[in-house]
């Protein structure tokens, strides 16, 4: 609203302008010099000789300071409202001083001065007071010729240039209230981007948190508790980027040292089915079974294995299971493709931690 506000002082830079005003001074001087050129004619009438040598002497005088002045407040016309009020109320009292006595005294040819103080009010007053006065400079006119030719001229002028500073002081406001509107959808756009990111942020920051919580609850039983998770995954992942489709299925939670173990039999599996299976699906099962926690990983490829019963990494993973007190089988499936079990025994598998872990859990 302050900018609102601030526009609705005078907008002395348009209506000045509408005189073709510059803010160059050189032109500024040569517009308000043209508008003088109608002081001509009582110049001549001080040049004819009609008036006494001390009437001339008076007269010029009178209109050169007439002209003086006149310049002087169309020259600080823009801040005549804001800085230089005082400056300006006193020359306008002095042109108007001057124009009607020089009128009154001199006659006719000298009225021409009471249209040219009817349009200094106009544009030097603010507009509820300039209407006024142009009426008396009127009234002023009507009582010094007895006719009412020059008093509408009077009123002609005054009141188009009231109504020009008007217009041009609405245009000033349509310009601030537009830029107001401009900066208020700005702002607004900047608030709805800053409520998206903060959305977007929250939930991956969400997300995160729910990450880390996870991660520190399988660290705090073992690290090897998020390594099995992380093999069982990458196993997943490994097969549908090679185009197989894979279900994945697990009956409850395992010991820390177990689920690394089954997890690394996982990955093994899953690099024999993509290596070496040409099968479209795969099943991995982690389960219970009794004492035991048994991972079984079947596919629906050719069923083949090496000619020495084991590849080089199922062996490898054979004595990795053995270490841990478990087995491995790995034979072609009935009904066709390959079958892969791993089987620990929790017990021999667990530290002492995944012992108090596993009675914790309990048994199916």
């Amino acid at each position: 609203m302050a900018d609102v506000t601030e526009a609705r002082r005078p907008a002395h830079d348009y209506w000045f302008a509408f005189f073709g005003a510059h803010s160059d001074p050189k032109g500024r001087l040569l517009c308000v010099g043209t508008a003088l050129v109608c002081l001509g004619f009582p110049l001549a009438d001080v040049l004819s000789g009609r008036l006494s040598p001390g009437s001339e002497l008076v007269a010029g005088a009178g209109l050169a300071a007439f002209a003086a002045l006149y310049l002087r407040l169309f020259w600080i016309l823009p801040s005549v409202a804001t800085e230089r009020r005082a400056e300006g109320f006193m020359l306008l009292g002095a042109v108007a001083a001057l124009a009607i006595a020089l009128s009154v005294a001199f006659g006719d040819e000298w009225l021409v001065l009471l249209i040219y103080l009817g349009v200094a009010v106009a544009l030097a007053l603010p507009a509820r007071f300039a209407l006024p006065a142009i009426a008396a400079v009127a009234g002023i006119a009507v009582a010094t010729t007895g006719e009412i030719d020059l008093a509408v001229q009077i009123v002609s002028f005054g009141v188009l240039l009231v109504a020009v500073r008007r217009l041009m002081e609405l245009v000033r406001e349509l310009e601030a209230a537009r830029a107001q509107v401009a900066e208020l959808a700005a702002g607004e756009e900047r608030l709805r981007l800053s409520r998206d990111m903060h959305d977007l942020l929250g939930h991956n920051l969400s997300v995160i948190a729910l990450k880390s919580q996870l991660a520190r609850k399988l660290l705090g039983r073992d690290p090897s508790a998020a390594e099995g998770a992380a093999e069982l995954d990458r196993a997943r992942e490994a097969l549908e980027t090679a185009g197989i489709e894979v279900e994945v299925r697990t009956t409850g939670p395992l010991p820390a040292r177990v689920e690394a173990v089954l997890g690394f039999a996982a990955r093994e599996g899953a690099t024999n089915v993509v290596r070496h299976s040409g099968a479209a699906r795969c099943e991995i099962v982690v389960r219970r079974v009794g004492d035991s926690a048994e991972l079984e990983l079947r596919d629906d490829g050719i069923g083949a294995v090496s000619a020495s019963g084991q590849g080089t990494g199922l062996r490898g993973l054979a004595e990795r299971m053995a270490e841990a007190g478990g087995r491995l089988e790995a034979s072609p499936a009935e009904g066709g493709g390959f079958l892969l079990l791993a089987r620990v025994p929790i017990a021999t598998s667990l530290s002492p931690r995944d012992a108090s872990e596993t009675e914790a859990l309990g048994t199916p």
